[in-house]
């Protein structure tokens, strides 16, 4: 999946999904049944929400290597 049509997903779509990013660190973290709740493309991040845990988290769309097991193409 290229990263624009992961863009088109994220700001159109309210589904619960499933996805792998990058942390800052360098480690790999696998965030599962979470929700875009807002896009920010000027900054080109999201927010995504964490339902189990109803934790927000801040993510670089650049960061995202996986999404509803596809890997991401920049």
């Amino acid at each position: 999946m290229h990263i624009n049509a992961l863009r088109e997903s994220l700001r159109t779509n309210n589904v619960p999904f499933n996805c792998g990013v990058w942390k800052a660190n360098g480690e790999k973290m696998y965030c599962k049944n979470v929700v875009c709740t807002s896009t920010f493309f000027e900054k080109d991040t999201v927010n995504l929400l964490f339902l189990e845990s109803r934790e927000v988290r801040k993510v670089r769309l650049k960061c995202f290597f996986e999404f509803n097991d596809q890997e991401i193409i920049l």
